[in-house]
C-alpha cells in the first residue's frame, strides 16, 4: 500500500469509529484471557498434550508477573483508545492490531510460562523496564492530549514534553516495556519478538504518522522534524 494511503487511512480519518474501538478491545480481552489461561490455567500443558508433548508450566512466580504485566497493556490500550486517540480508527487497523496482540501474548506466555528458572535480577529488571516504558507511552499521550484540549492550541503541533526527545515518544515507550516483557519470560529467543515490532514501527508506523503531520502541519512539522529524533533521542 502507498505511503500516503497508509497515512491517510490510518490518521485522516476524525469519526468516533465506536464499533471499531468496541470490537478492538473485546479482542484484546480475549487476548489478555487466553495469556492467562496459558499461563496459570493449565492452558500451556494442555497445548502440549495436543502436539503429544509434555510442557509442564514454570516458575509461578514469572508467571504471574507476567500475566499482570499484559493486564496493565491492555488497561492501558483501553484508557489510551477511549480517552486519548482523538483520530478515527480503521476496520483494517483493528484487525491488524488484534492478530499482532495475539501474537505477541502467546509468544510470551509459552516462552515464559514454561521457563522454570527463579525470578532473578534480570527478571526484576525486565518488570522495572516494563514499568517505565508503560508510564512513558501513557504520559507522553496525556501531555499532549492536556495541552491539545486548550483552545489555544487547536491546530498547533505538540512539540512538548517527551516530544522534544522524540517524535513518537509513545512507540519508542512500547519498545521498552516490550524489551522488559522479554526479559521477563527469560528466553533470549524472543528478541525476534522485540525486532519485529521494532521494524513494525522504523517502516510502517513512524513513516506513516510523519507523512501524516507533514501534510497537515507543513513547515511547522519540518522544522520540528529537522531537530527531533524520530525514534530513540540522539539514536534516530
Amino acid at each position: 500500500m502507498p505511503q500516503a494511503s497508509l497515512s491517510e487511512q490510518m490518521y485522516g480519518s476524525t469519526n468516533r469509529s465506536m464499533a471499531q474501538r468496541v470490537c478492538l478491545m473485546t479482542l484484546l480481552a480475549g487476548c489478555t484471557a487466553l495469556a492467562w489461561w496459558l499461563l496459570v490455567g493449565s492452558g500451556v500443558e494442555r497445548v502440549g498434550y495436543y502436539f503429544h508433548r509434555h510442557w509442564p508450566p514454570g516458575d509461578f512466580t514469572r508467571r504471574i508477573a507476567l500475566g499482570s504485566a499484559f493486564t496493565l497493556y491492555f488497561a492501558r490500550v483501553q484508557f489510551t483508545t477511549f480517552r486519548f486517540l482523538r483520530r478515527g480508527m480503521s476496520w483494517t487497523e483493528v484487525f491488524t492490531i488484534a492478530p499482532w496482540v495475539f501474537v505477541l501474548f502467546a509468544t510470551l506466555s509459552f516462552a515464559g510460562g514454561m521457563n522454570k528458572s527463579a525470578f532473578g535480577a534480570a527478571a526484576i529488571c525486565g518488570l522495572a523496564l516494563f514499568v517505565v516504558g508503560s508510564w512513558m507511552n501513557s504520559y507522553a499521550e496525556h501531555q499532549r492530549h492536556a495541552w491539545k484540549r486548550r483552545p489555544e492550541n487547536r491546530g498547533r503541533l505538540y512539540t512538548k514534553g517527551f516530544f522534544r526527545f522524540s517524535r513518537h515518544p509513545n512507540y519508542l515507550g512500547d519498545v521498552i516495556s516490550f524489551s522488559g516483557l522479554c526479559l521477563m519470560t527469560g528466553r533470549w529467543f524472543t528478541i525476534l519478538v522485540l525486532v519485529t515490532m521494532l521494524c513494525g514501527f522504523v517502516f510502517v508506523n513512524v513513516p506513516a504518522l510523519d507523512a501524516h503531520l507533514e501534510k497537515h502541519y507543513g513547515a511547522e512539522f519540518a522544522e520540528y522534524a529537522r531537530r527531533t529524533r524520530k525514534l530513540i533521542p540522539f539514536v534516530y
